[in-house]
């Protein structure tokens, strides 16, 4: 029989402390020990929210949770929060129970390959069951979790059946270095002393790097550009921060800036779709560096001049003894408050929708009323829609690992349980969630996680009655949507519903947004009502004529056609 106590030891070991997930009748033995533990249970609504919250847990701390299921259907409902952990980087367990495999019989309960389904979305996979060296077999997995590129490790258990191979045949890591080899550091210490006008290009994996990278950029005046999910390590109403994202636009202008720059100091950048502007990033490969735990990132996508398979921590700390304290980049303060603000300016195309509020009117005004509303230090999670984009616009974020998001896979029902999991991970901290009204129907049972457990959540809902990023794109390209259009979702009884508090943005100023509805027990939904503007009906009746004449024009084409075969 498996030793469940054995396996949360070994977990507690290696520094975890929290797990998220549903128990099952298959998993009885594996939470009667958590119980009995030091281990923090939160139980989530759905497996899929509890690999989210997972997710918000590791970027909020860098310290991998545990997402605990049953086999069949509990390990299928979190794969796509396991997916998203691959894609962008999170470290997390995802222990499982194995399916029934009583010896001559088929069509079992439950009965799927787990681990060659998991293969292509995690790191490593592990099938232990008793006898086993638990302590090892855990102690491997966080290590690969962690080592290399972070990311997910299944831990699949009680598959007392199977052939285990031993934990140095079952380990596949990245691999991970603090520094590299001497040569290279010689090689970066002549290129750092001898750029002029340097950049630097910091990714998720520098985010707790804030405050030495700081200290280096402001002695010698060195610009920033983040990818989205390391926005804020340098404050955004910093100077030096570039405050760069590709949906405020500005590629061009980044690119500008990067043809005049003479060495470029990539960290823990993926280079990824989401961290290079749609591939659209051009990073010189001759004065690129890059600097990542993992080896096979730096091997794709930008090839660099000198590739360092390194923490970024490690590298900074050289090239902050290898800095001349005295020595200053040659950008001039003017050259780059032009870029700024250039990055920061929006092209004329691009069209608000409507905010209803007491003073707020537009997206622009409703995310500067909210930046002033939030303590520098809060975190703000988004889902993937409408609401992402006009936040990755218009919000200024003013601390480390400040904004998170679903990046590279863009999963839909992430904000929620991502924030739960952000604000477990970091109690001190704000936190906000910002959702769609698409998102709140897929992931909205999560808030009762956040009541029961008396999780102070600021839960922003952007209810405008589709799922409008896509109705947005179906209008800009025919005038026409289609099964976009949502069911009606009276916000304010489902808040009295679940036990959370409900405040509308309309009516903002009787009821306010504090500190007591930031830090206090249970979450806060705040309603704001989301409609077209001016600008938006006007770019839709304009794709409509023209695919009404493009509707015209086909059906003259189809007819001429049909006349030539005719005759």
């Amino acid at each position: 029989m498996m030793d469940f106590g054995a396996l949360c030891s070994a977990l507690e070991a290696e520094g975890l402390t929290r797990v998220f997930g549903v128990p099952g009748t298959q998993t009885l033995g594996f939470f009667d020990a958590i119980r009995r533990s030091n281990l923090e249970f939160t139980l989530a609504s759905h497996e899929l929210g509890a690999a989210f919250m997972a997710n918000g847990y590791f970027r909020a701390s860098g310290k991998p949770a545990v997402v605990a299921t049953i086999g069949g259907p509990g390990f299928t409902n979190a794969l796509t929060g396991i997916a998203e952990a691959r894609l962008d980087s999170v470290a997390l367990l995802h222990v499982v129970s194995a399916p029934a495999t009583a010896p001559g019989e088929r069509y079992q309960l439950q009965a799927i390959d787990q681990p060659a389904i998991a293969a292509p979305l995690v790191k490593a996979c592990y099938d232990t069951g008793p006898g086993d060296d638990l302590r090892d077999m855990v102690a491997s997995a966080v290590a690969c979790a962690l080592g290399g590129e972070p990311g997910p490790v299944l831990i699949q258990y009680g598959n007392e059946d199977s052939a285990r191979p031993g934990s140095s045949d079952r380990l596949r890591t990245d691999g991970s270095a603090l520094l590299p080899e001497q040569r290279l550091l010689d090689d970066l210490r002549d290129r750092w002393t001898r750029a002029v006008r340097p950049v630097f290009l910091v990714g998720q994996g520098a985010a707790s790097e804030a405050a030495r990278l700081g200290r280096i950029v402001e002695s010698a005046r060195i610009p920033v550009v983040t990818t989205p999910s390391a926005r804020g390590i340098i404050p955004e109403d910093h100077p030096l921060s570039m405050g760069f994202d590709v949906l405020r636009g500005g590629v061009d202008t980044l690119n500008e800036l990067l043809e005049r720059s003479d060495l470029i100091v990539a960290l823990g950048c993926k280079l990824g779709h989401n961290g290079s502007a749609g591939f659209n990033l051009n990073l010189p490969p001759d004065r690129l560096v890059r600097v990542d735990t993992s080896r096979a990132v730096l091997e794709v996508n930008y090839p660099a001049a000198l590739s360092l398979e390194a923490e970024a921590g490690a590298v900074l700390a050289f090239i902050e003894e290898a800095s001349d304290p005295s020595r200053r980049s040659d950008w001039s303060e003017d050259e780059l408050a032009l870029v700024r603000k250039r990055l920061r300016t929006l092209p004329p195309s691009v069209p608000d929708p409507v905010v209803s509020g007491p003073t707020v009117k537009n997206a622009s005004e409703f995310f500067g009323w909210l930046r002033d509303v939030l303590p520098r230090d809060a975190i703000l999670v988004t889902d993937s829609g409408l609401h992402q984009v006009l936040a990755r616009r218009y919000y200024e974020v003013l601390a480390e690992k400040g904004l998170s998001l679903p990046s590279d896979f863009q999963s839909m029902g992430f904000g929620i349980p991502a924030g739960i999991g952000a604000r477990l991970a970091a109690p001190r901290r704000p936190v906000a969630a910002l959702v769609g009204d698409g998102g709140l129907l897929m992931s909205g049972m999560e808030i009762t996680t956040a009541v029961r457990d008396r999780v102070s959540l600021l839960v922003i809902v952007f209810n405008d009655g589709h799922l409008n990023q896509i109705r947005l794109q179906q209008l800009a390209d025919s005038g026409q949507s289609f099964g976009v259009d949502l069911p009606s979702l009276d916000i304010h009884r489902f808040a009295d519903a679940i036990g959370a508090r409900y405040v509308l943005f309309d009516e903002i100023a009787d009821t306010g947004i504090g500190p007591g509805t930031l830090e206090g027990d249970g979450p806060t939904i705040l309603e704001v009502r989301i409609g077209d503007s001016w600008a938006m009906r006007s770019r839709a009746a304009g794709a409509k004529l023209k695919d009404a004449a493009r509707s015209v024009r086909d059906a003259a084409t189809a007819s001429k056609s049909r006349r030539r075969r005719e005759e």
